[in-house]
């Protein structure tokens, strides 16, 4: 496929959406767990830019770099696994949250990506991190009785979830169905946007708890 380089200047729309709305996410976190949440966010962010590099770089006949492309999933996978521990320790309202479930999870699927020599254990990884980061999005928004968030979380993943068979289609590899792919996946990243926008807004509006007897100030 002779990929456009509009398209590839478009999928970038996505990836910043995204970014902004698992930043915003990740200020919902208290504060021990908020920058190891925005450091996920990041992760995150960046293994979508490498890949949208990667796009532009082949669109505009620079070449095929593919560490660009291959960067994608092992960097979605980590930051995803740092972000969804922030946001298990804000749904716990700050209470413990073991960090190194985590780790390990993240230190097994890269030995089975190394041992295998394929990256699909990162892609499963990146895969079940960013749908749990819009779950556990979902569950603060509607423990603030965000109800417009909750709906576009649903909203989002649904649509992520549509590309499945789109990808699967024999006529994948055409240009009016890259466009298509990537009109589904702006609008899902804007949708994650505008309910991480609305989780975050509440709160941060939200009351602090009163202090138990006793409690130092």
């Amino acid at each position: 496929m002779d990929y456009p380089i509009w398209l590839a200047l478009e999928d970038f729309v996505p990836v910043l959406l995204g970014i902004a709305g698992f930043a915003l996410l990740s200020r919902t976190a208290p504060p021990p767990a908020r920058t190891a949440g925005f450091i996920g966010a990041m992760l995150i962010g960046l293994g979508g830019l490498s890949k949208c590099a990667w796009k532009l770089t082949v669109a505009s006949g620079g070449g095929n770099p593919r560490l660009l492309e291959e960067a994608l999933f092992p960097l979605m996978a980590a930051g995803a696994t740092i972000l969804v521990w922030a946001l298990a320790v804000a749904v716990r309202r700050g209470k413990r949250v073991h960090v190194w479930p985590f780790g390990l999870t993240f230190a097994v699927v890269a030995v089975a990506s190394v041992v295998t020599r394929s990256l699909h254990p990162m892609f499963i990884l990146a895969t079940f991190g960013v749908t749990a980061v819009s779950v556990l999005g979902a569950i603060l928004a509607a423990r603030h009785r965000q109800w417009w968030a909750v709906s576009l979380f649903i909203l989002g993943l649904v649509l992520v979830t549509s590309l499945v068979p789109l990808r699967g289609s024999a006529q994948h590899e055409t240009v009016a169905y890259q466009w298509l792919e990537q009109s589904l996946n702006t609008s899902a990243q804007l949708a994650l946007l505008i309910a991480a926008w609305l989780t975050f807004r509440a709160v941060l509006s939200a009351p602090a708890p009163p202090r138990k007897v006793g409690e130092p100030v």
